[in-house]
């Protein structure tokens, strides 16, 4: 049973680290909203056009075995006082059993570990095609995260191209269930030969962070940042992020309707955020007008 008006995350599973840090960032995210978790894991279906060789038979009990057995020790990661459910379901991938299953369930958000190797962030092709097809926001949760630190605040990147206010918009109705504190964020990224016009363009960044907070200060408090550096690493660097931080970013402008779709500057961010990130997807035209 399922309680009306408490939004439901899923939470992709696949049994390996990344699928423990995703477990661990929707924990996270639920206890601060009051959230359900569905933790589902997809079994690809199988074509049956693909010519297997050598034949082995029908392995599929095999893998459903294995499947509520890696679904168990997910379960065993949520700890008391918050709702998990659990869901093996059959998909031609696993980017679309994940769509399908927040579709049916009524989810807000699809959550899944994003770290392998060396980078705290890293687009797999799970996590690629998430990001350019989810009708709803993408949580990414870094490569090890902990999980043991509370959420506190959340930090809302705003650009000056027109969409922004979906951002916003996300970002005031996660504070305002939470309690968390928000800051938005711009990013100015190289610096002009002359000094004036550096000044210039961040005083024109820092008047649109001010307009867009006006806002979301409807909901509660907000401080604004202009982060600047000569490379977009430095800007980053120059963020005092929180501990129990959490970024929020909009899609491109090439996102279809109420899709996501990671954009250039976002790709880049990635590689320097040391906080999980939340992609939200472009707004219908008819929303973002």
């Amino acid at each position: 049973m399922t309680t009306a008006g408490v939004p439901r995350y899923v939470v992709g599973y696949s049994g390996d680290r990344r699928s423990r840090d995703a477990v661990r960032l929707g924990v996270a995210l639920a206890r601060d909203v009051g959230a359900e978790l569905e933790v589902v894991l997809v079994l690809r279906a199988d074509d049956p056009y693909q010519q297997v060789y050598p034949p082995v038979g029908d392995i599929s009990p095999v893998l459903r075995r294995q499947a509520h057995q890696w679904l168990r020790e997910a379960a065993a990661l949520v700890p008391e006082g918050i709702t998990a459910r659990t869901h093996v379901r059959e998909a031609r991938s696993v980017p679309t059993g994940l769509v399908e299953a927040a579709t049916e369930l009524g989810a807000a958000m699809i959550v899944v570990g994003a770290g392998t190797g060396g980078g705290r962030f890293t687009l797999g092709s799970v996590v690629n095609a998430l990001l350019h097809s989810s009708p709803v926001p993408v949580a990414l949760a870094p490569r090890r995260y902990p999980g043991d630190e509370p959420l506190t605040r959340v930090y809302a990147a705003v650009g000056t191209r027109p969409g922004a206010h979906q951002v916003i918009r996300e970002a005031a109705e996660a504070v305002e269930r939470s309690g968390l504190e928000l800051e938005l964020l711009s990013f100015l990224e190289g610096e002009a030969a002359d000094p004036g016009a550096t000044e210039q363009a961040r005083r024109r960044v820092e008047e649109h962070l001010e307009a867009a907070a006006a806002e979301a200060r409807r909901t509660g408090p907000v401080t604004v940042r202009v982060a600047s550096g000569r490379t977009l690493k430095k800007a980053a660097q120059d963020v005092d992020w929180a501990p129990g931080g959490l970024l929020l970013i909009g899609s491109s402008r090439l996102a279809q309707g109420r899709q996501t779709f990671l954009g250039t500057t976002a790709a880049r961010l990635l590689k320097h955020v040391p906080v999980p990130m939340v992609v939200v997807p472009r707004p219908a035209r008819t929303e973002e007008n």
